[in-house]
C-alpha cells in the first residue's frame, strides 16, 4: 500500500513590510474567520452580551440562583454545553474546508482557524459563569456555586477542544495540521450529527406548539435562549453557509431573507385571539353605565354631599407593573368603602395585565356558590409565575420558523404563548382569563365588577385603541375595540390584556379587522404605552364623560417605577434638585450617538410625556373637579429606603433591587419581596398615601393632604 503523502502546500507570498504582515495576519486570521463563521460569531457575542451587560439576562441569572440546583438549572447547564459544542463544531467544519473562490491564506489564518472556534465554544459558558459571580442576589451562595460550575464547564470544553485532535483524529490527518484543507467534505458522522441535531430542534418546536406553557416553563428561559442560539448557529453555519459554499454558490443567507420578505406578505399569524362562542354583552355609554353601576353599588358614605367614585390609572412596566397593580388593588380592598366605590381601572401594558387578573379574581369570588378566595395571595401567586419562558420559546422556535413559511399558522404566534401562560397562572387555566372579555361581565356581573379600560396604540394612526365593557364610541381620538364592527369584539380577556401589553419585538403587533364602508380593513395595535404609559388620559376622559357634578372623583395613580419622581410633591418635601436631575436625565454617551440619539429621545420623550399626563390629570381632578388624588407609587417607598441608606454602596443596592428587566415578563423573588415589603411598611410615603385614601373615603377631608402635582 503506497505511503500517504500530503499534497504540497501552495506558495503564499508574505508582505515585506512588518506593518502589512501584521495587517495580513489580522485580516486573514480574525476578520475573514469571523465573517465566514458569522452565525457562531453572533451567537457567542449575543450570549456574552445577554448575561454580562443586559438587565434581562442578569435577572434570568438571579432567577436561576433562586431556583438552586433544580431541573431549571440542569437544563441551563445542558443548554450551555450543547451551545458550546455546536458553535465550536460548526466553526471547525467551516474552517476545515477550502471553498471555491474563497481560499484562505492557510499560513496567516492558521491562528484564527485554530483558536476562534475554541473561543466560540468557550465564550458562552464562561460568560454565564462570570455573570453568576457578578450578580447581586439574596441567594449569593447558590449564585457563586452555579458560577463556579459554569466556569468549570468552560474550562472542560476548552480542554476538550485542545486535546480532541490528539485523541479522536487519525494520526495521519492530525499531522497535516491546518495548513492543508480537508477536501473530503462532511463525513457520514457529520451528516448524522447534523440530522439528529436539526431533528431534535424540530421536535422541540413541535413540542412547544403542543404544550406552549408547560414545556417552556419546565426548561426555563435561559436554556431556551441557548438552545435557540444553537439551532440557529447549526442551521446557519452548516446548511446556509457550508452547503452553499461547497457547491460554489454564495451563502444562502440572502436567499432565506428573500424568502422571509416574500412570505411576510402572506403569513400574518398575529391576530388578536377571539372566542368563537363568546356571549354578547350590552354595553352602555359612560354616563348610563355609571348610573346603573351606582344603583347596584350605592355609596356607603357621601363626601361633602357628593358620591365618591374611584378611578384607577395603572401605568405600564411589564410584569413588575402587573404585580404592583394587582397587589396594590388587593391591599386597598382592606380600606373601608374602597371596593364599593371602585368604578373603573384604566390600564396600560403590564398595568392592564394586573387589572385583568385582579378583576378575574373578583369575578371568581362573586360567583355562586361564593368562594373564599384571598385576593392578595391569589393575584400575587398568579403573577409570580414564569411568563418569560413561554414567550421566548415562541419567539425563537415556532414563530421564527413562521417567518419563512408563506402561510399563517396561528399556533406558532408567540403572543399566544404569553397569553396562555396568563390563563394558566390563575386557577390552572379555569378562570375568566380563559374566556372572552364579554363573558367576564355576563350573567349578572354587568355592574358588579369594576370596569376595565385596557389601552393599546393603533399603529396606523397613533391613536388609542381601548377594550372595555363600557361603550366608548364617543371617546375622542380613540377606537372602541370591543364595539360593533371590530373582530376584537369577542377577544379573550387574556388577549385583551395582552393587546395592551405588546411591547417592542418581544410581542408582535396584533392584527384585527374593522368594518369600514361595508368592507373589512386590517389594522394593527401595539403596546398602549406608545400613546400614554400612565392610563390617566383614558381615566380622565371617562370621568368627563360621566358628566355628573354630584360625584366626588378619587383618582388613584398606580405607578411602578421605583426610581421615578413622585407626582404628588405636596405630600413630600419638594426637592427641586431631584426634579432638575430627572429633567437632565442620564449622562450622554458618545458611542454611536448620531444613530442612537433619535431613538433614545423618542423612548425618553414617551416616559416624560406619561409623567406630564399624570401631573395634568392630578391637577384637573383636584382643581377643576374638586376631588382627591392618591398616588400608589413604588418611588415613594424607594425614596424612603434611599434616604435611610448609610452609604453609596447601600444606595446602589436599593436601586439595583428594582431595576426592571427590559423584556419584563419574569420577576425574581428579590423583586416581588421588595414590592410586598413596600406595601406593608409603616411610616413611609406609601403608607401616607393609604392614609389619605382612608381619610377621604371616611369623609375626613380635613385629614387629606392635597397632591399639588408637579
Amino acid at each position: 500500500m503506497p505511503k500517504h503523502t500530503p499534497p504540497p502546500a501552495p506558495i503564499e507570498t508574505q508582505p515585506s513590510s512588518p506593518l502589512m504582515r501584521l495587517w495580513s495576519l489580522f485580516w486573514n486570521s480574525v476578520v475573514r474567520v469571523l465573517w465566514l463563521c458569522v452565525y457562531a460569531t453572533v451567537a457567542s457575542v449575543g450570549v456574552a452580551y445577554l448575561f454580562l451587560a443586559n438587565g434581562q439576562g442578569q435577572d434570568l441569572l438571579r432567577l436561576s440562583a433562586e431556583r438552586g440546583l433544580s431541573s431549571w438549572n440542569l437544563a441551563f447547564f445542558g443548554g450551555a454545553l450543547l451551545l458550546g459544542l455546536t458553535l465550536w463544531y460548526t466553526a471547525r467544519r467551516l474552517l476545515d474546508r477550502e471553498f471555491p473562490g474563497r481560499q484562505f491564506n492557510r499560513r496567516t489564518s492558521a491562528f484564527g482557524r485554530r483558536w476562534l472556534p475554541r473561543l466560540f465554544g468557550f465564550l458562552a459558558p464562561v460568560s454565564i459563569g462570570i455573570g453568576f459571580l457578578r450578580i447581586e442576589s439574596d441567594d449569593a451562595v447558590t449564585a457563586k456555586v452555579l458560577g463556579v460550575l459554569f466556569l468549570l464547564l468552560a474550562a472542560g470544553l476548552m480542554a476538550f477542544f485542545i486535546a480532541r485532535r490528539r485523541i479522536f483524529i487519525a494520526p495521519e490527518r492530525a499531522r497535516l495540521g491546518l495548513e492543508v484543507p480537508n477536501e473530503g467534505g462532511l463525513s457520514a458522522r457529520d451528516w448524522t450529527i447534523m440530522t439528529l441535531a436539526l431533528g431534535a430542534a424540530f421536535l422541540l418546536l413541535v413540542a412547544f406548539m403542543a404544550w406552549p406553557v408547560a414545556i417552556p416553563q419546565a426548561l426555563g428561559a435561559p436554556a431556551i435562549v441557548l438552545l435557540g442560539f444553537a439551532g440557529i448557529a447549526l442551521f446557519g453555519g452548516l446548511v446556509l453557509t457550508y452547503a452553499f459554499l461547497a457547491r460554489g454558490q454564495p451563502a444562502g443567507t440572502a436567499l432565506v431573507l428573500m424568502i422571509a420578505v416574500v412570505s411576510g406578505f402572506f403569513n400574518d399569524n398575529h391576530w388578536v385571539r377571539t372566542e368563537v362562542d363568546a356571549p354578547s354583552l350590552t354595553r352602555d355609554p359612560p354616563a348610563v353605565h355609571y348610573a346603573n353601576w351606582r344603583q347596584t353599588n350605592p355609596a356607603p358614605l357621601d363626601i361633602e354631599g357628593r358620591q365618591p367614585v374611584i378611578l384607577v390609572a395603572a401605568a405600564g412596566g411589564g410584569i413588575r407593573a402587573a404585580y404592583w397593580t394587582a397587589s396594590s388593588l388587593a391591599v386597598m380592598e382592606s380600606i373601608p368603602r374602597f371596593s364599593a366605590n371602585l368604578f373603573a381601572i384604566s390600564g396600560v401594558s403590564g398595568g392592564s395585565v394586573g387589572a385583568a387578573v385582579y378583576t378575574a379574581v373578583k369575578r371568581e369570588q362573586g360567583s355562586e356558590p361564593a368562594k373564599d378566595i384571598p385576593t392578595r395571595a391569589t393575584v400575587q401567586q398568579a403573577l409570580r409565575e414564569d411568563f418569560l419562558s413561554p414567550v421566548v420559546a415562541g419567539l425563537l422556535f415556532p414563530d421564527l420558523m413562521q417567518r419563512f413559511v408563506p402561510y399563517p399558522v396561528p399556533l406558532a404566534d408567540r403572543q399566544r404563548f404569553l397569553e396562555l401562560s396568563f390563563q394558566q397562572s390563575l386557577a390552572d387555566g379555569d378562570s375568566a382569563l380563559s374566556r372572552s372579555m364579554t363573558a367576564l361581565y355576563g350573567d349578572g356581573f354587568e355592574t358588579r365588577l369594576p370596569s376595565l379600560l385596557l389601552n393599546t396604540t393603533v399603529v396606523g394612526s397613533g391613536y388609542r385603541g381601548i377594550l372595555s365593557n363600557i361603550d366608548l364610541s364617543e371617546f375622542s381620538d380613540a377606537l372602541d375595540l370591543l364595539g360593533d364592527g371590530y373582530s376584537t369584539k369577542t377577544a379573550f380577556l387574556s388577549a385583551a390584556a395582552g393587546a395592551s401589553a405588546r411591547f417592542t419585538y418581544v410581542s408582535p403587533a396584533g392584527s384585527l379587522s374593522v368594518d369600514t364602508d361595508d368592507k373589512d380593513q386590517k389594522i394593527r395595535v401595539v403596546d398602549g404605552g406608545y400613546f400614554d404609559n400612565s392610563g390617566a388620559t383614558t381615566a380622565l376622559e371617562l370621568l368627563d364623560r360621566i358628566g355628573d357634578d354630584k360625584v366626588f372623583p378619587i383618582l388613584v395613580l398606580i405607578s411602578n417605577n421605583p426610581l421615578g419622581t413622585p407626582i404628588c410633591q405636596g405630600r413630600h418635601n419638594p426637592d427641586p434638585g431631584s426634579l432638575k436631575a430627572t429633567a437632565i436625565g442620564a449622562p450622554a454617551e458618545d458611542f454611536l450617538s448620531e444613530v442612537l440619539s433619535p431613538m433614545l429621545a423618542l423612548l425618553n420623550a414617551r416616559t416624560a410625556s406619561g409623567r406630564r399626563t399624570e401631573v395634568e390629570a392630578a391637577k384637573l381632578v383636584e382643581e377643576a373637579f374638586g376631588g382627591a388624588v392618591v398616588e400608589i407609587s413604588l418611588a415613594s417607598a424607594t425614596q424612603i429606603n434611599l434616604a435611610r441608606a448609610d452609604d453609596a454602596e447601600e444606595k446602589e443596592q436599593v436601586r439595583q433591587a428594582m431595576v426592571e428587566p427590559p423584556l419584563g415578563w419574569s420577576l425574581s423573588e428579590a423583586a416581588w419581596r421588595y414590592m410586598d415589603n413596600a406595601l406593608d411598611a409603616q411610616n413611609t410615603g406609601l403608607a401616607k398615601e393609604f392614609d389619605n385614601l382612608r381619610a377621604v373615603l371616611a369623609g375626613r377631608i380635613s385629614d387629606y393632604t392635597p397632591c399639588k402635582a408637579q
